[in-house]
């Protein structure tokens, strides 16, 4: 394994006082500060509530395309089922990325026959980048390789923890304790019988619900909240800026080619600036506290942070592994 520099240790050590330091003001304050940034009618933060899991969205056509034009397979037909297999992830990636994601946040009427149009567009942008890529030199596609397994698995392993949290946590979302039209009925119900205190479901972030549950969150009362948003009780960790730092699976790049070293800063400065601001938006929406995003965020960065380490540490194993040329 490649040995950690002392200015490597340093960098660990200031990533990992920020983490405490704001885990700390999160448990003190994560409502608090809800309540002084909440407002849903924000620019800011309906832009990035839309497109700020664009990194995670784009993963799946991105390795399947990377994929596609390597030369896997012993045989013609293997080989064109592999093609055919990566073709198939390259359309569910884009069916996923329009059908749920762009459908849902920029679709606001009924259409009709909406499956067509969606399969459609899929098809159409799954031959675009196939076709788009296919002059692309057969060495840089083969080195591309280690970019694919590098997202896949530094976006798979992140999103996979955060869901599984979520479950555990089974955190309640802020924006379901507000008083508006929409929790009207809610609060008539469960907050003004109970001392009329708006955010009686909250629960700090060191509490998972799932091992210990609040009394507040009764059978019926998450029954009831589940009604009027689905999601409602998945808000530790935040799944937006866990997707958000997707976006630093591009740190592996440097890594690759030596002309980018120099510049290596950037890919890891621009990522970050990029999820603490879909972080940020993310409790101006309401969708989650200072803690949800700070866990999400940091959970995509550690395991790409990890994952880079690894791939550095094995670089010259992969290479060979996959017989990747070495030069430029």
């Amino acid at each position: 394994m490649q040995k950690i520099s002392k200015r490597g240790w340093i960098e660990f050590a200031a990533c990992l006082g920020a983490f405490i330091v704001l885990a700390v003001i999160a448990a003190i304050c994560d409502l608090e500060i809800n309540i002084a940034l909440y407002n849903p009618q924000s620019l800011y933060g309906q832009f990035f509530a839309r497109l700020g899991e664009l990194p995670s969205y784009l993963a799946a056509p991105t390795v399947g395309v990377i994929l596609f034009h390597q030369d896997f397979g012993k045989n013609k037909t293997q080989k064109i089922l592999l093609k055919c297999a990566f073709a198939a992830l390259i359309f569910a990636g884009w069916f996923y990325a329009i059908g749920v994601w762009f459908w849902e946040n920029f679709i606001s009427e009924e259409v009709d026959y909406a499956i067509v149009y969606k399969l459609f567009f899929c098809a159409v942008l799954t031959a675009g980048v196939i076709l788009g890529t296919a002059k692309v030199d057969k060495k840089v596609m083969r080195k591309l390789l280690v970019l694919a397994l590098f997202i896949a698995i530094a976006v798979a392993v992140s999103n996979l923890i955060v869901q599984i949290m979520k479950i555990l946590w089974a955190r309640q979302r802020f924006r379901t304790m507000v008083d508006n039209e929409k929790n009207a009925a809610l609060i008539e119900a469960f907050v003004k019988p109970n001392g009329g205190d708006l955010y009686r479901g909250f629960t700090p972030w060191y509490r998972p619900n799932a091992i210990f549950r609040s009394p507040v969150h009764t059978d019926e009362y998450i029954r009831r909240y589940k009604e009027i948003d689905s999601d409602t009780f998945k808000s530790f960790p935040s799944g937006h800026t866990v997707a958000a730092a997707g976006s630093f699976a591009l740190i592996i790049l440097p890594e690759m080619y030596k002309k980018l070293a120099k510049h290596r800063w950037m890919f890891w400065v621009f990522p970050a600036i990029y999820t603490v601001l879909v972080g940020i938006s993310r409790i101006v929406m309401g969708a989650h506290y200072l803690s949800d995003t700070l866990f999400g965020g940091y959970i995509g960065f550690g395991v790409a942070a990890l994952a880079r380490w690894i791939f550095v540490s094995k670089m010259d194993k992969i290479y060979a592994c996959f017989k990747i040329p070495q030069e430029e």
